[in-house]
């Protein structure tokens, strides 16, 4: 049985038509002094639940928290959840004295009533290991692959050195060339980011990223490529969260600008039900 998480009610009817699973739809509202409602519409006693709910904005991951619990209440047999995008990712270790580990805080919260935990591009890999539950963090970097071959690439690139594994993936995906983004810094104002290794002049590039938040190392990226004289540059990522009107700083730059559904926009070009859907 396939639980709709209000905030991925599209994607997991498309994983839903994969997979054949019968489907519960959670009834949710809010109430005027901002406490939230849920409602399981369906019976789910004895079944075995997987559960999609994405967790941005905040909102979204109390949700999740009260789905599951109304889940064991009424008597599930078991509980996979699957987070296409956990918020938090980044806060996944300590800076300074006093912090919380965020990323460790919430994996105690949500494997109390799961058995299986999954997400998508998880933005450090160390964080399946803050679950005592199995969990596993899948990758959409195939399926982004795939779709920047719309965009007719000569190359594919990271904006930093960080996510080098990731671009490898994808560039094995379709049998291309990658490179990474690299900073120089010129003077004491000026920095210049170029690629490490190729030349972009007259080439076509994407940017693949896991994330996109305010969009600002992605902007500065794509202009840099610019100046490279690269003659397109088409920015993806698997989790676009576009904050602070970064979509529109974004669009100025690049010739085009396409994220998954695991947070469900109008730029969720790519979904990813296909790879929930294989692993559930």
């Amino acid at each position: 049985m396939l639980i709709k998480g209000p905030a991925s009610v599209e994607l997991s009817e498309k994983v839903a038509e994969i997979t054949g699973e019968y489907t519960v739809q959670v009834k949710t509202k809010v109430f005027p002094d901002g406490e939230i409602y849920v409602k399981l519409d369906g019976d789910v006693k004895g079944e075995e639940c997987n559960l999609i709910q994405t967790t941005y904005p905040n909102r979204h991951l109390l949700e999740l928290y009260m789905i599951q619990d109304a889940l064991k209440e009424n008597g599930a047999e078991s509980i996979d959840i699957v987070v296409p995008y956990y918020s938090y990712a980044r806060q996944d270790q300590l800076f300074e004295k006093g912090e919380a580990l965020s990323a460790r805080a919430f994996a105690k919260r949500l494997e109390i009533e799961a058995n299986k935990f999954y997400s998508i591009d998880l933005h450090s890999e160390k964080i399946v290991d803050f679950f005592r539950i199995d969990a596993e963090n899948l990758s959409a970097m195939p399926i982004l692959a795939r779709h920047s071959e719309t965009k007719d690439p000569d190359f594919l690139i990271s904006p930093d050195e960080g996510g080098i594994e990731r671009i490898k993936k994808a560039a094995r995906e379709i049998d291309l060339e990658w490179d990474y983004l690299v900073k120089k810094r010129l003077d004491a104002e000026t920095v210049k980011i170029k690629p490490k290794n190729i030349d972009v002049e007259g080439k076509s590039v994407v940017i693949l990223d896991d994330i996109i938040s305010t969009g600002g190392t992605m902007t500065e990226a794509a202009k840099q490529l610019k100046k490279e004289g690269a003659e397109e540059v088409h920015a993806g990522c698997t989790h676009g969260l576009f904050a602070e009107n970064a979509l529109d700083r974004l669009e100025k730059v690049c010739d085009s600008v396409f994220c998954t559904d695991t947070i469900e926009q109008e730029r969720s070009e790519v979904s990813v039900a296909p790879l929930i859907a294989e692993n559930l």
